[in-house]
């Protein structure tokens, strides 16, 4: 199976005072590096990785995904809501992948034996304790839908809502992100 990643990284960060997520630290690494080392961990080639990035950052964050050898996918307006980072990231997967993570990129602290129970699975969301996570793994029958999820009311949501099995994982990093400044604070002293 070829495996491919959406990873998000288009927005500005207003909620933590104006920062790119996916260049905030995580230990010796950056929180884009350690998503792109975790897909890498169980087949994502570094040309599979869409990392969709967006003003203000978009530079800076395009330069760190480029280094690592992920494709750069710019969205001019990420305002116009996560649907339009979605669709960019999905429309840009190379048709021969068959399956790929949605992955926000505030949530590095997923592990690759998650990945692999997805995987395992044929795709999914993954689920902690009861509470629904990140990434899910998409099968390719559900890549087109997501590549125009700016037309569906619900966005990428309304694509996937009961499409996509629930699998039970030992893995508090798919139900841990960071929004505000509180959360990063508990997220990296945890």
């Amino acid at each position: 199976m070829r495996l491919g990643a959406v990873v998000l990284a288009a927005g500005a960060g207003a909620r933590l005072g104006g920062v790119a997520k996916a260049l905030l630290p995580i230990g010796d690494a950056r929180f884009l590096d350690r998503v792109l080392t975790t897909a890498g961990a169980v087949g994502v080639a570094p040309a599979d990785a869409i990392v969709v990035v967006g003003p203000p950052f978009a530079a800076e964050v395009a330069a760190a995904a480029a280094a690592r050898g992920a494709t750069v996918v710019v969205n001019p307006d990420p305002a116009r809501g996560m649907a339009s980072s979605v669709a960019l990231g999905f429309a840009a997967l190379p048709p021969a992948i068959d399956a790929a993570f949605l992955w926000p990129v505030d949530h590095p602290w997923v592990t690759a034996a998650t990945l692999r129970a997805l995987i395992a699975r044929g795709g999914g969301v993954p689920v902690y304790q009861g509470r629904g996570g990140h990434p899910p793994l998409v099968a390719r029958a559900l890549i087109a839908a997501l590549a125009t999820a700016t037309t569906h009311p619900d966005g990428a949501r309304g694509v996937l809502r009961g499409q996509l099995a629930a699998v039970a994982v030992d893995d508090p990093g798919v139900a841990r992100d960071v929004d505000l400044p509180a959360d990063l604070e508990l997220a990296c002293g945890a």
